[in-house]
């Protein structure tokens, strides 16, 4: 089947309106999935306009680096997103820590302070309990980068276990609803894109 003709997706219009988002982002939401990692790249193969993501509320199977399991349930940011690029080829090996710093930021706009580091390459940590984590690869065509993906996986408003922690364990009521914990996803993808490719 199709990945565009699953009924379990479905457009980012509404979710997007408003967002002042600088790209033109099709997002695809749906409630549950094995790994958003796996669905972008069925999507892919159909060679959508960029930039595109995944986001599921739920992963039965969501993965980090070196394919670690990674806990997925409902109330977390569990994205995978697709990119162009323009001018230079991106530097594969600084990919990782750069989206960690563009997420830190983001979430620095929500008031957390100097308690949120980065743990290189790609961990977002609170002392020593993970917050979020970040996945990145380059995919070439020839000599060319055909595309740039990125993963972000963020604890929001749910139970977990340790070592992990989650925002609404930093900010309480300050925490804000999924839909804003999306954008503040697709804000950090497309500021680093465009920051480091032009």
């Amino acid at each position: 089947m199709r990945l565009a003709q699953s009924s379990g997706f479905r457009c980012g219009g509404a979710l997007l309106a408003g967002s002042a988002l600088v790209l033109p982002w099709q997002v695809r939401v749906i409630p549950v999935c094995s790994s958003t990692e796996t669905l972008l790249t069925a999507w892919l193969q159909q060679e959508p306009r960029l930039p595109v993501a995944v986001v599921a509320k739920k992963q039965r199977f969501g993965r980090g680096t070196a394919n670690r399991s990674w806990q997925s349930p409902s109330g977390g940011l569990w994205l995978s997103a697709a990119i162009p690029w323009f001018g230079e080829s991106p530097q594969a090996e600084n990919l990782p820590i750069l989206m960690a710093a563009a997420l830190e930021a983001e979430l620095q706009s929500l008031g957390i302070g100097p308690q949120l580091q980065i743990k290189a390459p790609n961990d977002l940590i609170v002392g020593n309990q993970k917050l979020a984590g970040v996945l990145t690869s380059v995919v070439w065509r020839g000599l060319r980068v055909r595309h740039v993906r990125f993963g972000i996986g963020l604890n929001g408003r749910h139970p977990i276990r340790p070592p992990g922690i989650t925002l609404e364990q930093l900010l309480g009521n300050r925490c804000p609803p999924w839909q804003q914990l999306v954008l503040l996803g697709l804000r950090a993808v497309e500021k680093l894109a465009i920051n480091v490719s032009h």
